[in-house]
């Protein structure tokens, strides 16, 4: 990939065009070298063009979005990096989206949604994918290219939890971010969080496990005690006792994880 990072937008919505198109004017990083909300137009020009980058609406006039992934998949073998943007909230949706070549998915429906927004992610994330495919190419470690995969996700989970209003200054900030970085890595049964998570996090932090479960719960209560629950609900969306006025740590951790993996 060049310096200059070249996406192309797949949407059809004229007026959402428009805001992308203004908002990449500010960015000399980066250019929208093809516009389109045909699914076979994109197709087109992705098989004769090279793109570092795809935004796609999922919902699109002329085709759709994911049989764009699927014929992506099939025709390509250096996939873009591939944004998608979307209205919908099926966790079945979303699940199979991620797991046909979606690399990020932004819900439109997210307070935090904006052109912007999606431009900063792609900003962040597009260096790192080049040197891990830099890195696989030169023969590079596998455990050093997973290890650059893990800074990718780590900050991802900063951020989202942030937006949910979680605070790095909490004491437990790190510690939550450490078990949901463990359960992302399961892909099974999620493991125990008293004889496993706990105690794991406690050793490379140098704690007690009685302190880590100590300050998750109470990150977790003060978030909850102190944010509107509206904004709650749009990065936490899992019923929990309400009396209790938070889910437990478990619960948190397993709810919040299943939800960034998506």
């Amino acid at each position: 990939m060049s310096d200059l990072i070249k996406i192309m937008l797949v949407e059809d919505d004229p007026m959402v065009c428009e805001s992308y198109q203004m908002t990449v004017k500010h960015r000399s990083n980066m250019a929208i070298v093809y516009e389109t909300g045909s699914e076979q137009q994109a197709l087109g020009y992705v098989m004769a063009h090279a793109v570092d980058v795809i935004i796609l609406d999922i919902e699109l006039k002329e085709g759709d979005g994911v049989s764009f992934l699927d014929e992506l998949a099939e025709r390509t073998l250096e996939k873009p990096f591939i944004v998608v943007v979307t209205n919908n909230n099926s966790s079945i949706m979303l699940r199979y989206i991620r797991e046909h070549g979606a690399d990020y998915i932004y819900q439109k429906n997210n307070i935090s949604y904006s052109p912007s927004k999606v431009f900063s992610i792609i900003e962040k994330i597009c260096p790192y994918r080049n040197m891990m495919r830099e890195s696989e190419k030169s023969g590079v470690k596998a455990s050093e290219s997973r290890e650059c995969d893990d800074d990718v996700r780590r900050q991802y989970v900063e951020e989202e939890l942030q937006k949910m209003g979680f605070r790095k200054k909490q004491v437990g900030f790190p510690y939550i971010v450490d078990a949901v970085m463990i359960m992302l890595d399961c892909s099974g049964t999620p493991p125990h969080l008293t004889s496993e998570v706990y105690p794991l996090i406690a050793r490379q932090r140098n704690v007690s496990k009685e302190s880590v479960e100590r300050s998750i719960r109470h990150a977790i209560e003060v978030t909850f005690r102190d944010i509107d629950e509206a904004h709650l609900h749009r990065y936490y969306p899992y019923k929990y006792d309400t009396e209790m006025g938070r889910p437990s740590n478990r619960d948190f951790l397993i709810g919040f994880a299943e939800r960034v993996r998506l």
